[in-house]
């Protein structure tokens, strides 16, 4: 299963002790949501710590507490440094690729990359009530019956459907092979990745990569070398120079951090 990795605190090291990073996984939305998550700050940060958030596919609704903000975005070029400064109290719903445009019948290419404010995309709800709301499990809950009520307007799409099928075997997979068992020509596939998912094919694949090798790494422990085989690079170097171009660390780099 397709399952991102945001791992802060392993790509700096000042993160960690500034800051804590959690997830939740409600039952209940886990058919339109990756986790419920939330960073924030032990203390008043003096200085700028930063948040290095890798490019996943995904749109997510992101709540500040401290400046009573509320927006949706999504990343899918690079690792992006998002600066943090002074109290830190944010939390957000991370929306599987695809299911922002399921749920809101907006383009995600229109989100993707950039921001847009909450009540620009959904006009028909308020979360404001929310900042009423000071402990973890009462943000939690409102956020859940938020996603429960857009949920119930739910209508899957098979370009979340493709995704777990391309994540499970990105290096077996092209554009042209992915049009062809969609029933697409090349051109108005890519239009079509870009409406529902926000990325164009080749785009996603690489986000997918990316993402399978962090998960052999860290979590099945395997070397470099079976990860260059499961994961379809070239060979050693070009699997070295595509990780560190999105996550700025090598794999190696990124291994040593995790034994510190």
């Amino acid at each position: 299963m397709y399952y991102p990795k945001q791992i802060p605190h392993l790509l700096d090291v000042e993160f960690h002790s500034h800051l804590i990073y959690e997830e939740y996984h409600p039952a209940a939305l886990a058919d339109v949501c990756m986790c419920i998550w939330r960073i924030v700050s032990h203390h008043p940060l003096n200085e700028t710590i930063y948040n290095y958030i890798l490019p996943d596919a995904c749109i997510d609704l992101v709540i500040d507490f401290t400046k009573h903000t509320i927006c949706f975005a999504g990343y899918s070029k690079e690792t992006e440094a998002f600066e943090l400064h002074k109290d830190i109290d944010y939390m957000g719903v991370r929306f599987k690729p695809g299911a922002f445009y399921a749920l809101y019948q907006v383009d995600a290419y229109h989100i993707m990359d950039r921001m847009a404010a909450f009540s620009d995309i959904d006009l028909s709800s308020s979360l404001d009530d929310i900042f009423s709301f000071h402990s973890v499990q009462e943000r939690i809950a409102r956020l859940q019956a938020y996603v429960t009520e857009r949920f119930s307007k739910f209508q899957p799409n098979d370009f979340m459907k493709i995704v777990e099928q391309l994540y499970a075997h990105p290096s077996d997979h092209s554009v042209l092979e992915i049009a062809t068992s969609m029933g697409y020509d090349q051109r108005h596939l890519m239009r079509l990745f870009q409406q529902y998912i926000g990325v164009r094919p080749k785009v996603l694949l690489n986000i997918l990569r990316l993402h399978l090798c962090l998960t052999l790494l860290l979590d099945e422990h395997k070397t470099l070398m079976e990860a260059v085989s499961i994961c379809g690079f070239y060979d050693q170097s070009h699997f070295i120079k595509e990780i560190k171009r999105y996550t700025n660390v090598s794999p190696i780099q990124l291994l040593k951090k995790l034994e510190v």
